[in-house]
C-alpha cells in the first residue's frame, strides 16, 4: 500500500467525524513564525485557532511533521500557525503563555523537557485552552491538563529496528548505538526496545556506550568516523533517519555495515537507494501531527475523544518496499 493511502487511513475514523465541525470555516491560515503575534485572527474569521508548537525544525521529520500539519489544517479550514522551541524549553514554555494570553483555542506541542512542561500545560488548560501533545510524551501528561497525545508506539519502533539488525547478523556480531538528546522520552523509549530485544541475543555486542548525537546528522557522521578508525563494527543502530544518514555519509555506500535509523524520512529513504543506509521504521510524523489537530477540533466542538493516546503503525522500509514510501 502506497504511503499516502496508508496515512488517510490511519487519519480517516477521526477525519470522518470531525469534517463537519472543523470544516466550517470559509478560509485556512497557515505558516510559521516565530512569534504567535504573526498568527492572523482565525477566531473572527470563523475558523479554530490552533497553534503547533515543535521542538526544533532543522531536520526532514521535523519538516514533514510541519508540512502535514498545514495540509490538514487547509483541509479543515483551521488558522494554524507553527511554532519552533529551537530546542530551548524555556522558549516553549513562554511560547505557551503567549499562545494563551493571545486566544489560542487550542495548543499542539512536542515537549522540548518531557519534565518541565507540565506546569505549563495545566496553566493553558485552567485557561481553557486545549491542550495535546504530540510525538514525544510529556512525563505523567494525563495529570497535567493535557487533553490526548498523538505519537508513535517507540519502545515498538525500537524492538522492530532491532529484530531486524539481529536478523540480519543472524544473531551475533559488534554493533554501536546513535541516541537522540538524553532525557528525551522518545529517544528512551527506543532505547528501551532496543535492549528488550538485545536481551535475547547474548552473541551481539556493544562494543562502545551509546553516544548521544543530538538527532544531528553532522553530529553522528563525525561521532562513526571517529568509531571506524577505533573499532570492526557490524552494525550502527540509530535513533533517527538523521543520525543513520551521518552514520551512512561516515561509513561511505555499500561499506557491509548494517546501519538503521527511525522515521521514515526522505533523506532516510534516499540513504537507503544508494545503499548508504540500510532501513528505517516509520511511524509517520505527518500523522501524529494531522490526528492531534483533528482531536483538538473534536475538543473544541465539546465532544469527547474515543481514546486520548492516538498511536501511529511502525512499518519496516529497506530496498525491497522503499519505492512504496517515496
Amino acid at each position: 500500500m502506497k504511503k499516502k493511502v496508508m496515512a488517510i487511513l490511519m487519519a480517516g475514523i477521526l477525519s470522518a467525524g470531525l469534517l463537519a465541525g472543523c470544516g466550517s470555516s470559509s478560509s485556512s491560515t497557515s505558516g510559521s513564525s516565530d512569534n504567535a503575534a504573526a498568527a492572523s485572527t482565525g477566531a473572527a474569521a470563523g475558523g479554530y485557532k490552533i497553534a503547533l508548537i515543535q521542538q526544533h525544525q532543522t531536520n526532514a521529520f521535523q519538516i514533514g511533521v510541519s508540512e502535514a500539519a498545514e495540509a490538514k489544517a487547509k483541509e479543515l479550514g483551521v488558522d494554524l500557525t507553527i511554532l519552533s522551541a529551537d530546542q530551548d524549553a524555556q522558549k516553549q514554555i513562554s511560547q505557551i503563555e503567549q499562545c494563551v494570553s493571545e486566544g489560542y483555542q487550542a495548543i499542539l506541542f512536542e515537549p522540548v523537557d518531557p519534565d518541565g512542561l507540565g506546569d505549563a500545560a495545566q496553566a493553558a488548560a485552567d485557561q481553557g485552552v486545549v491542550m495535546i501533545n504530540v510525538i514525544s510524551a510529556c512525563t505523567d501528561w494525563e495529570n497535567h491538563g493535557i487533553s490526548a497525545l498523538s505519537c508513535g508506539d517507540n519502545v515498538t519502533a525500537g524492538e522492530t529496528e532491532m529484530q531486524h539488525v539481529a536478523d540480519l547478523l543472524g544473531g551475533k556480531g559488534k554493533i554501536a548505538i546513535l541516541t537522540g538528546p538524553s532525557g528525551d522520552a522518545g529517544g528512551l523509549q527506543r532505547l528501551e526496545g532496543y535492549e528488550n530485544i538485545l536481551k535475547n541475543y547474548p552473541d551481539i555486542e556493544q562494543v562502545v556506550e551509546p553516544a548521544d548525537c543530538q538527532w544531528d546528522t553532522a553530529a553522528a557522521q563525525g561521532t562513526v568516523e571517529s568509531w571506524l578508525s577505533a573499532y570492526d563494527l557490524d552494525a550502527i543502530v540509530c535513533e533517527n533517519d538523521g543520525m543513520a544518514v551521518g552514520a551512512g555519509n561516515a561509513a561511505g555506500a555499500d561499506s557491509g555495515i548494517i546501519i538503521t535509523g527511525v522515521d521514515g524520512t526522505p533523506d532516510g529513504f534516499e540513504a537507503i537507494k544508494d545503499g548508504r543506509i540500510t532501513g528505517t521504521v516509520s511511524q509517520d510524523g505527518g500523522a501524529m501531527a494531522a490526528n492531534g489537530i483533528e482531536a483538538a477540533c473534536k475538543l473544541i466542538d465539546g465532544e469527547t475523544l474515543e481514546n486520548n493516546t492516538i498511536i501511529t503503525t511502525n512499518i519496516w522500509i529497506d530496498k525491497e518496499n522503499v519505492a512504496d514510501y517515496e
